[in-house]
C-alpha cells in the first residue's frame, strides 16, 4: 500500500531493503499517529489491526518529547526509539519516523 493509497498528509514513503521512512508535519499529526501509520505501511495492514501502541512505549510521552509547538520542536529531545509490530522504530523531532524489520531480512527472502 502507498501513501496516495492510504491519503495521509505525509511526505514521500521510502522501502529500501525493508526501511520504510516517512517524513510528517509534528503541527499537523502527534508523533504517535505518525508511528501508527508508518508501522502499518511497512507491515501492508490496516492501522486498526496494529497491537495498541500503548504496550510498547508511553505515547503521551512520545507525542509530549516530540511533537511541535506548531513553530519549534521542543528541542530537548531528538530521537526517541522503540521495538514495536516486530520493527524498530525511529521517531526524530524534525519529523521523520524510520521503520526496519527487527530481524534482518536475508536476500533470499
Amino acid at each position: 500500500m502507498t501513501t496516495s493509497d492510504r491519503g495521509e498528509d505525509h511526505g514521500s514513503v521510502t522501502d529500501a531493503d525493508g526501511d520504510i521512512q516517512a517524513e510528517y508535519d509534528w503541527s499537523s499529526v502527534t508523533p504517535s499517529t505518525a508511528v501508527i501509520e508508518t508501522v502499518a505501511i511497512a507491515t501492508n495492514r490496516e492501522p486498526t489491526a496494529l497491537e495498541p501502541l500503548y504496550k510498547s512505549v508511553d505515547v503521551d510521552a512520545l507525542d509530549a518529547l516530540l511533537a511541535s509547538d506548531g513553530f519549534h520542536s521542543t528541542g530537548r529531545v531528538t530521537t526517541v526509539s522503540f521495538a514495536f509490530a516486530g520493527y524498530d522504530v525511529t521517531v526524530q523531532n524534525n519529523g521523520v519516523v524510520v521503520v526496519q524489520p527487527t530481524e534482518p531480512r536475508h536476500e533470499s527472502e
